[in-house]
C-alpha cells in the first residue's frame, strides 16, 4: 500500500474473538464481534529500542455471515476485499471482511481512520 496515508503497525490478533476457520490461502471465519472494550486486534507501533507501543486496537468481521458492514459513531466500518486485477493485496490476504480502527495515538485524519501518518513501522525487525 501507499506510505502517504500512514502505518497500521503490527497487529496481534485473537483467534477466538475472530472466529476463524482457515488461515490459508486466505484467512477466513465467523466471527462477529464488535466490542471495542475487549477488540480482537491490537495494533503495535516497533520501536527503535525493539520494544511495542500499543497506538490503537480494530475489530473485524468477515463479510459472510453478516448482512452489512456494523457502524462505529455513526460510520460504517472499512469494507476490504482483495482485487486480483491489481499487484496490492488490498485486504491483506484476509477473505472479504469490514474492519473497524480506533486508535490510541492522535491521527490527523480521524482516530477511526484505517491509517495512521503517525503510526511508522520503520523500526520493525521481522
Amino acid at each position: 500500500m501507499p506510505a502517504d496515508p500512514g502505518d497500521m503497525g503490527i497487529h496481534y490478533l485473537r483467534p477466538d474473538l475472530l472466529g476463524l476457520t482457515v488461515t490459508t490461502p486466505r484467512v477466513d471465519g465467523t466471527g462477529t464481534h464488535t466490542d471495542f472494550m475487549n477488540p480482537a486486534i491490537l495494533l503495535y507501533e516497533p520501536q527503535e529500542d525493539g520494544s511495542l507501543a500499543l497506538v490503537g486496537v480494530e475489530n473485524l468481521v468477515f463479510q459472510a455471515g453478516h448482512a452489512g458492514p456494523p457502524m462505529l459513531a455513526g460510520r460504517p466500518w472499512d469494507h476490504m476485499v482483495d482485487d486480483p486485477a491489481t499487484p496490492e493485496e488490498e485486504a491483506h490476504h484476509f477473505e472479504a471482511h469490514d474492519d473497524q480502527h480506533l486508535w490510541f495515538r492522535d491521527n490527523p485524519n480521524g482516530n477511526l481512520e484505517p491509517f495512521n501518518p503517525r503510526v511508522t513501522c520503520v523500526h520493525h525487525r521481522g
